[in-house]
Order: C-alpha cells, then structure tokens, then sequence
C-alpha cells in the first residue's frame, strides 16, 4: 500500500499537470471556488479523469474480467472445513451448499454464466451508467425530465455511441486475452489514429504544429517500451485492442463535435450515448446468447448419445458471474471516468485530448502491474516510461 502511495505521488500526480496547456496560470482557489468552476476548467478536470481511470477503473475492471468463482469458493470451503468440525455445523453448511446451488440453477443466473465476460462488463457498463445518470441526481424526482432530455439527444450521439460500443466492448476482450500492459501498450498508437482521423477529415490545417507532431512519437515508443516483454502475445487480443484503439480515436473526434453541435454537458452527454450503446448490446447479447443457444440444441439433437458429455462441456464454458459489488463498483467506476472523459473532450482539442490520453494508459500499466502483480521493471521499461512523460512534456509546450 505504502508502494502504491508513493507511486501515486511520484508519477500520477505530475502527469496530471498535463492538461494544464489551456491555462496560462494556475491560481489558488477555494475548495467553494473550484468546485464551482469545475466544469470549466480543464485542469481538474483532466486531472479527475486521469485519477479515476488510472486506479479505480483499472482495479475493478480487471477485477470483474479475472474472478476465479471457482477459487473463492474452494478458498471459502477450506475456512469452513477448519472452523466447523462438529455434526451439526456441517448440516448447516450442507444447506448453505443447497442454497447456493438452487440460487446458481435460477433461470436468470443461468443466462448470465452463458454470456462471455467482456459481454457482461460491456452491457454492465452500458445500462447500469444509463440508469445512474437518470436517477441519481441531486433532483431525483425529476427524472422524467431527464428521461425526455435524453431521447431527443440520442439521435445526436448514434454516431458516437456506436464508437463507444466497439471500444468497450474490443477493450474488454483484449484485457480478458492478453493483459493490461500488451492491452495498453497496442492502444498508445490513440494519438496518431486520431491525427490521421483529423487529416481526412479537416486537412493539414486542423493539426497542430510540426513540433507537436514529432513529440507525439516518443510517446508511442516510450509506451510501447514500458510495457515491452510482459505479456505474452495473441493474435485476437492484440486485433482487439487495435480495434479499441481505432474506435476511441474516432469516439475522441466525433464526441467533440456532437457536443459543440447538441451544446448539452458531459453528464447529459454520457447518458444519451449509453442510452444508444445499452441498446446495441441489448441486441448483441441477446442474439449471441440465442445464436449459441440454437446452435447447442442442434448439436445435441445431432448427437444425442452424448448429450451428457455435452452438457458438462456446456458447465465448462459457462462464465461464472462475479459478486453484486463488484458490478456495482465496475459500472460506477466506468460512469465516473466517462462522465470526466466527455466534460475533458470537450474543453480541448482531439490530439491534445489524445496525447493526455497516451499518458494515462502508461499510469494504467504501471498501477496495473502494482495491483494485480507482474514482472518488476526493467532498464528498458524505466527508459520508456521517461520517454513518454517527456514526450507528453515537450507536446504541452509545442502546442501552445
């Protein structure tokens, strides 16, 4: 814990003052003041956004896609097994085994450990942010207000949403596949995406200058170094982090002109979008979930023999589903960031949004590894991490 402390202040901390380039000067302010301007300024914030991704969207992200129930439960067993010795404890526990097992046989149980994790987290993220940005809100009687507000603005940010969709949805298969640092590492290339987005559409005169330009590479390089040798490569991953990676670069310029264009908030924004994407993976889901259903069913009657060894490799594949509280976490943590990604798109440009961008998922590798383990850091990884500040640095002052 003292570890991630020092972390948190010696590398987090300073990156923040990266969106600092829209302001000339950081004045002292009172809490009363800064909360009051804090929509508007785009130093806290980028530096909310980069705070609530970088730790508590990473954690229960990765939480919610690598929970082992099977590991929980056989760690529960092995307590009770020490504490209860006696016959009527291990009655008890026998009814407490019944129980959980009628719970896990329930048809909506059953449904939910049929559908892939990535699937889980993505429609998770989607209606669960929807319905925190219609009912929790300091007017909560007014949510029907909010409810039209919302419909009207969903034509909009169809666009948007469907971007929205595909970067989740690609993130979370590559994070299940193949880590958080190859995952984040394949995602630095966000910045130039978004450059070559901007290009196409608006032509040479929407980039920012040469200077800023050429600081944008060691970024991608330091990146990729601090994160070289740690996860072992997959193809699907890796194409599913690519395709995150295309999807948020277009999300990043798409949003920003829907909201200029809609003139609403983040707040209103995010929930307009995950209204939209709530939606498509409605639809994915369910025609998944039918598909695989359809297709099992036609297996079995093609073999019915071995419909039993068919049914056990069905418990097999099943997903298990993780703890209410860790959804629950999963989803507000993701509606935070969201939340804070669109009010800090909106405030700066798309390659600026995309170079702070770059330097978050860098803290996402670092505090991920302190998190969830994984090999110390080497020369190389520690040149890398240099890199990237550096060129985050020298970005924020080219481009001013």
């Amino acid at each position: 814990m003292r570890r991630l402390r020092l972390l948190i202040s010696s590398v987090v901390l300073p990156s923040l003052l990266l969106s600092s380039r829209v302001t000339n000067a950081l004045p002292v302010l009172s809490p009363a003041t800064m909360l009051s301007d804090f929509p508007s300024n785009p130093l806290l914030v980028g530096s909310s956004w980069t705070l609530s991704s970088t730790v508590f969207t990473t954690y229960f992200t990765t939480a919610f896609l690598k929970y082992d129930a099977k590991k929980q439960e056989q760690n529960k067993r092995k307590e009770l097994l020490k504490s209860n010795s006696d016959f009527e404890s291990q009655n008890i526990n026998a009814a407490k085994a019944l129980q959980i097992e009628s719970e896990r046989n329930r048809l909506p149980t059953r449904i939910l450990r049929q559908i892939s994790r990535p699937q889980l987290l993505t429609l998770y993220r989607f209606v669960g942010s929807f319905l925190i940005g219609i009912f929790v809100h300091p007017k909560m009687f007014r949510w029907t207000e909010r409810l039209g507000n919302t419909v009207e603005a969903m034509d909009d940010f169809a666009v948007p949403a469907v971007f929205l969709f595909l970067a989740n949805y690609f993130n979370s298969i590559s994070l299940s596949r193949i880590g958080i640092s190859l995952t984040y590492t394949s995602k630095c290339s966000i910045p130039l995406i978004t450059v070559l987005i901007m290009l196409l559409l608006h032509g040479f005169e929407a980039l920012p200058s040469r200077e800023a330009l050429f600081s944008l590479i060691p970024i991608a390089i330091g990146v990729a170094m601090a994160s070289f040798n740690s996860v072992s490569f997959d193809l699907l991953g890796f194409l599913a982090a690519m395709g995150s990676a295309t999807s948020q670069a277009a999300l990043n310029v798409v949003s920003k002109r829907a909201l200029i264009n809609s003139g609403i908030g983040g707040l209103e924004a995010q929930r307009a979008m995950a209204s939209v994407a709530s939606i498509i993976s409605i639809l994915v889901v369910g025609g998944t979930t039918v598909y695989s259903a359809t297709n099992a069913t036609i297996k079995q009657q093609r073999r019915p023999k071995s419909s039993s060894s068919s049914s056990s490799s069905t418990k097999r594949s099943s997903s298990p589903h993780p703890p209410n509280s860790l959804s629950f976490a999963a989803v507000a943590a993701y509606h935070t960031e969201y939340v804070l990604s669109f009010m800090f798109v909106k405030l700066v440009e798309p390659v600026t949004y995309g170079a702070c961008d770059a330097i978050r998922r860098l803290l996402i590798i670092i505090l991920g590894r302190q998190m969830f383990g994984g090999d110390a850091f080497s020369m190389m990884n520690r040149i890398g991490i240099g890199f990237a500040l550096i060129g985050a640095f020298c970005y924020s002052f080219a481009s001013r």
